[in-house]
């Protein structure tokens, strides 16, 4: 992730936020907040395919536009900043039901070891596991966005893509779970979830910026976020596949209960 000093302040979070024409809200329409997996392997799941792409305009507009990680020059041909790693991902999105219609608020992925390919912790900091350490099952933590115009709904975005991976680790019964994380990040993180540190900070080229390579212990942290968010985990893995909604609008009935 960039430095906080790399942000341009002349690009807010509203026009970061897309908009599109989605079903997520179909079945619950006065819901605030949906949340769910939207692709596998870099796939959309069918029915998914608008939300996916505008995943990738998000992840697009603020890596580029708003935090300037990366330039246009390495966007694909079609403008999107799909890399290798989206093809051994899973891709989860948050979703507010806005007045100006469906807007996504928040993305994140799980990038699946495998058998042969390294995870990005294991190239870039390569001193945090001895070799070998990272099992098949390994997975880590990837392209985090929250983004929202109250800080407070942008906490509780974070939140939910939180709770949408830990579901999915548990559910999956998946391996050890790592990150990169910048210092202010870290800090950041371990008021939600238990994690801990598996080297010093560094800098590292391609994030531009000082990181730590850290580690999820996930039993703990899914106990930590029901501690702040009762159920919210559990609720996740029981739907999973299936979008999950939650609260309700301003001006409708509740839909279920607000987390």
């Amino acid at each position: 992730m960039p430095a906080l000093s790399q942000i341009d302040r002349s690009v807010s979070n509203h026009d970061v936020i897309p908009v599109l024409e989605s079903t997520v809200f179909d079945d619950a329409p006065t819901a605030r907040l949906a949340g769910g997996l939207i692709a596998r392997d870099g796939i959309a799941l069918p029915g998914f395919e608008r939300e996916f792409a505008a995943h990738f305009q998000l992840r697009r507009k603020v890596y580029v536009e708003q935090t300037g990680q990366l330039s246009v020059s390495e966007l694909d041909a079609d403008g999107t900043d799909r890399d290798p790693d989206d093809a051994r991902s899973v891709t989860f999105g948050v979703f507010e039901n806005h007045r100006s219609g469906t807007r996504l608020v928040g993305v994140a992925r799980l990038i699946l070891r495998g058998e042969h390919r390294p995870l990005p912790i294991e190239e870039y900091c390569p001193d945090a596991l001895l070799p070998g350490e990272a099992g098949a099952t390994s997975v880590e933590v990837s392209r985090v966005i929250a983004r929202h115009e109250s800080a407070g709904v942008q906490a509780l975005v974070q939140a939910h893509l939180f709770a949408l991976m830990l579901a999915h680790l548990s559910r999956h019964r998946l391996g050890r779970t790592f990150a990169i994380l910048e210092p202010w990040l870290e800090r950041h993180v371990k008021g939600l979830l238990s994690i801990s540190r598996l080297g010093e900070p560094r800098y590292i080229e391609h994030y531009l910026d000082d990181n730590v390579p850290i580690e999820v212990d996930v039993p703990a942290s899914i106990e930590r976020v029901g501690e702040h968010y009762p159920a919210l985990v559990e609720r996740y893995r029981d739907a999973e596949p299936a979008i999950s909604t939650f609260g309700r609008t301003r001006t409708g009935a509740a839909s279920g209960r607000a987390a």
